[in-house]
């Protein structure tokens, strides 16, 4: 009977080593199992931070165009104003018909105006004398000329174009060289 005995308990021995095999190859499954999920969350967790990063930026970026372009409606109606000054200024006829303190008035109020545009950014652009570029220029005619080298030069400026932190914010209305032989 002792050797019976022996016979279980051996078999028991087999079997629990049986077990404890299976139950760690159980748990090495499980153990793999719960570190391929932990870095799908963590991949996950990481590209929506990165998003909400981003989308961060991009709100930041269009508020501030947003209001980049709320100022440069306002400059544009106060370009209309400085328009008038240029025009005023422009007519010697009218200007010198002027009591002196009004044209000092006037030329002052102008000096304001433009500093307070530049301030914001705006500047006139240049256009007498430079290749008509469409994106700088709008053309509203042609200017008969005699040299082939002034073919698509801007003659004339109908209308000054501005500039508002180098984006154009209303193109000069400008007369272009044409050549004829």
């Amino acid at each position: 009977m002792e050797k019976d005995n022996n016979l279980q308990e051996d078999i028991v021995i087999e079997e629990d080593v049986d077990n404890a095999a299976a139950s760690i190859k159980n748990i090495k499954e499980k153990l793999k199992k719960c570190e391929t999920e932990r870095m799908e969350y963590l991949t996950g967790w990481q590209l929506a931070k990165a998003d909400f990063v981003n989308a961060r930026k991009d709100d930041e970026t269009k508020k501030t165009e947003f209001i980049k372009f709320a100022e440069a409606g306002f400059a544009l109606e106060l370009l209309e104003l400085a328009d008038s000054f240029d025009r005023l200024f422009a007519n010697e006829d009218s200007l010198a018909k002027l009591d002196e303190n009004w044209r000092q008035g006037f030329e002052a109020l102008r000096g304001q105006l433009v500093n307070i545009l530049k301030g914001r950014g705006v500047e006139p652009m240049e256009s007498i004398g430079k290749k008509f570029d469409p994106k700088d220029h709008e053309s509203i005619g042609e200017v008969d000329i005699d040299k082939a080298e002034k073919d698509g030069i801007v003659m004339e400026e109908m209308r000054k174009g501005y500039k508002m932190r180098e984006k154009i914010i209303r193109p000069s209305l400008v007369k272009i060289g044409k050549f004829k032989s």
